[in-house]
């Protein structure tokens, strides 16, 4: 039976026979820790972006009101725009900064306490962080080409047109 057990599915081995080891948990220690330090920082420049967001709100607001922005109506649009994109991320780097610090303290907890739930909580956690950025990566990937295949067509047309004059 030996033998068998060698080759049984991990997951379905005892759960409490995972042993985390002392390097192991210097590791982990250190992981959680920096984890915290990077989320309270990571949430502390959301909140300071957030403040300067409603600032260029405000001052979006008093110069719609000037007759000098009223005059460029394009131009105020644009700020509108341009905060709102602003906003939207800001609100979307919430989502990793909580992945984030939802890591760090159960894993600390888990460390601490020898919690394998909390342990598998902070795990769960850092796969959604991962998932996330990777997930985001793609899409800026996804951006960046349309950006030059759009940079490539206008230049092609800017081109053919400089051919005909």
């Amino acid at each position: 039976t030996e033998i068998l057990d060698e080759f049984q599915n991990p997951s379905s081995k005892d759960e409490s026979s995972s042993h985390i080891h002392k390097d192991m948990y210097e590791y982990l220690n250190t992981a959680a820790k920096w984890g915290n330090i990077l989320a309270i920082i990571g949430f502390g420049m959301t909140g300071l972006g957030a403040l300067f967001g409603l600032f260029g709100l405000v001052a979006i607001g008093a110069m719609a009101t000037t007759s000098e922005l009223g005059m460029i109506s394009g131009l105020s649009t644009l700020m509108w725009v341009g905060l709102l994109v602003y906003f939207a991320i800001l609100g979307l780097y919430i989502l990793p900064l909580l992945y984030l610090s939802r890591f760090a303290s159960n894993l600390k907890t888990a460390l601490y306490a020898d919690n394998q739930d909390k342990l598998a909580v902070s795990f769960e956690n850092l796969g959604k962080l991962f998932k996330f950025l990777g997930i985001l990566t793609l899409v800026v990937i996804g951006v960046y080409i349309i950006f030059y295949v759009v940079m490539l067509s206008m230049t092609l047309s800017a081109a053919s047109s400089l051919q005909n004059f």
